[in-house]
């Protein structure tokens, strides 16, 4: 039986809104269910000093830390935690590089398994900056290069790395990080949602137009995420651009909802465009809030350039009904790809005609998520490992 899990994790949802970051909370209060004692281990929390419990999770805010970063004070108080432990958890689980110092301390507790949940790889991270290059990634390069040599050192200390979506498995089977992600070690769990968070719902559909200004007739384009360079939102404007161009300009919206460092840029190139008439920035939206903007789009869309694990914002879109314009290539899936529609999102011509094609007709909005991808069976799927390893590690 699984009687604790013990998760460090440089930021949660109350540091701000990720797929990381809320993939991690909802697994951990799915857990919390099943698990007698389920903690996260977390960077300082402004305004909240004291562990507190949330949805059967506790979380322990480390003092003196920067607050949803990783930095010396979280290497060393991490480790300093774990080694007060008096009594060891049943399974240590590691949200990306969250536990990097404490897996160096494992003999403390040496029956204890070590989980890494493995978003992306160093490799994916060089490959999308070289994708969307600036002079700013450009320059942390060498930052990304000293982060694999470190990621290859880890992985060698951990029981599991868990893959949270295809391109993520395929990264770590390439050189040079299958030196030390050996193939028995590697596990896919694909990423999942809670399908009635993300259900449509006509009434927020009808409130958020109202309070948008777009009648039932306008077509909405919702490009949801945090605005950074990688995700390249602009080549959304710039289908947005084309289509008005084609005379379409009254019957199409698009409904940036999110924010982020790319946000001043995008609204620069949204004014030089000639597009305010057409093109709406919401800023940050809460993420219980987010399921309403769903609802009130038509189609989804996601060119980013980045080297994707799975990006929760395509799933939390599939299971509202929506259909979904993704790059490419992007998402490593059968059961996805089936559902998603592809496109090159350099070829500016082709995104506007594939989300022409799309909303020519509204079809009714039903789950489109596949059931592998659906956060129960994602919960499961970990407890299932985590009680295999534990009897491993006790045997």
């Amino acid at each position: 039986m699984i009687e604790s899990i013990l998760i460090f994790s440089r930021s949660t949802p109350h540091h701000h809104t990720g797929g990381m970051e809320t993939l991690a909370w909802r697994l951990a209060a799915e857990w919390a269910k099943a698990v007698p004692e389920v903690r996260i281990v977390t960077t300082s929390i402004p305004g909240r000093s004291e562990p507190f419990t949330e949805d059967g999770v506790v979380v322990t805010p480390l003092g003196g830390t920067r607050p949803g970063r990783y930095s010396r004070a979280w290497w060393d108080e991490s480790r300093a935690h774990w080694r007060s432990l008096t009594a060891a958890p049943s399974l240590v689980f590691s949200v990306s590089a969250g536990a990097y110092s404490v897996v160096r301390e494992r003999a403390r507790h040496p029956e204890t398994p070590f989980v890494l949940q493995v978003h992306g790889t160093s490799v994916m991270e060089l490959g999308s900056k070289l994708r969307a290059p600036t002079a700013r990634s450009l320059a942390g390069t060498p930052k990304n290069a000293l982060s694999l040599v470190r990621d290859l050192a880890r992985y060698r200390d951990f029981d599991r790395l868990v893959a949270v979506g295809e391109n993520v498995v395929e990264s770590l089977a390439a050189r040079p990080q299958n030196w030390s992600a050996t193939p028995d070690k590697v596990r896919l769990i694909p990423n999942g949602v809670r399908a009635e968070d993300h259900a449509f719902d006509v009434e927020a559909r009808r409130r958020i137009r109202r309070l948008l200004g777009f009648d039932e007739e306008t077509v909405v384009v919702g490009c949801v995420g945090r605005l950074h360079v990688q995700k390249r939102v602009d080549r959304a404007l710039y289908a947005a651009a084309a289509l008005r161009d084609r005379g379409l300009g009254g019957r199409f919206r698009f409904l940036v909802v999110g924010d982020g460092p790319d946000g001043g840029r995008l609204r620069g190139l949204a004014r030089k465009l000639q597009l305010e008439d057409m093109v709406l920035f919401t800023g940050r939206v809460d993420a219980d809030d987010v399921r309403d903007y769903y609802s009130a789009t038509d189609v989804s869309l996601l060119t980013t350039a980045r080297l994707e694990g799975l990006p929760m914002a395509v799933l939390e879109a599939l299971a509202c009904g929506l259909p979904c314009v993704v790059t490419a290539g992007s998402i490593r899936s059968e059961a996805l790809n089936r559902v998603l529609h592809e496109v090159d999102p350099t070829d500016t011509g082709a995104l506007a005609d594939v989300v022409q094609k799309v909303t020519r007709e509204r079809a009714p909005r039903t789950n489109l998520l596949p059931p592998n991808f659906l956060l129960d069976q994602c919960a499961r799927d970990y407890l299932t490992d985590f009680a295999h390893l534990i009897a491993l590690s006790r045997s």
